[in-house]
């Protein structure tokens, strides 16, 4: 996995509510991130074009959101 390295100003309340089973600041800010990048997958699911479909068809699918 390829890190960045940079310098953010903190929310601290924030980052105390988000590290809930986390431990450190930069895994904390990692899981959110990641969080953040799962919601927005799960938002563009579409259940009839990602699920009613080919096996290529759906994996075709995920690709072109990936890329797009």
């Amino acid at each position: 996995m390829r890190m960045a390295r940079t310098t953010v100003d903190i929310d601290e309340r924030a980052l105390a509510r988000a590290a809930v089973g986390t431990d450190g600041l930069s895994t904390t800010v990692n899981a959110a991130l990641r969080e953040v990048g799962r919601r927005r997958a799960l938002a563009s699911f579409d259940v009839l074009r990602d699920i009613d479909g080919s096996l290529a068809e759906i994996e075709a699918n995920r690709q072109d959101r990936q890329s797009g």
